[in-house]
């Protein structure tokens, strides 16, 4: 399921916050008004509207939130700005929700697994001196590699680079 106005929201308030217009926090907040059904990007994965929901959603504001500190209140100029290449890739994920294509990668959660740690599994990261968690690094990592392998991931969200050359 496509849900283009909520893409357009979401790919609008990627923009602002990507260049500088508004702070972390105003996107949250705007995301929370507009897109997310009044969630936290990094705790949409809890609602029940993200388990039926257009498929880019989720990894969009996955990657949002890796974009910003949210402990404390800024926006992306400065020593914050973001590299060039983020904003490539940035601009690519603003086109991809603009557009009417569905999002055809599976899904694949880059999020730090400490994140969703149990009790248990931060009990076992502190007996194991660490190890359990970077265990868990190490088998994220190679998941990504593999999820890479599915398709071209240099035009994810994409998953085909369009020859927009005329023959």
């Amino acid at each position: 399921m496509i849900d283009l106005e909520r893409r357009k929201k979401l790919a609008l308030h990627l923009r602002h916050l990507s260049v500088g217009l508004i702070s972390n926090d105003d996107f949250e907040e705007n995301l929370m008004d507009d897109v997310t059904h009044g969630w936290l990007p990094e705790q949409y994965y809890r609602s029940k509207q993200a388990k039926s929901d257009d498929e880019i959603i989720q990894p969009m504001l996955e990657l949002c939130w890796g974009l910003y500190d949210d402990t404390r209140n800024h926006k992306l100029k400065g020593t914050d700005k973001l590299s060039n290449e983020s904003l490539k890739i940035i601009a690519r994920c603003i086109l991809f929700l603009q557009s009417e294509q569905e999002y055809e990668w599976p899904y694949f959660n880059a999020n730090n697994p400490l994140l969703k740690f149990s009790l248990g599994e931060i009990i076992i990261t502190i007996l194991s001196i660490g190890q359990y968690y970077r265990d868990k690094r190490k088998e994220q990592e190679i998941a990504f590699a593999e999820f890479k392998k599915l398709g071209n991931f240099e035009v994810w969200p994409f998953s085909t680079k369009i020859n927009t050359r005329n023959n």
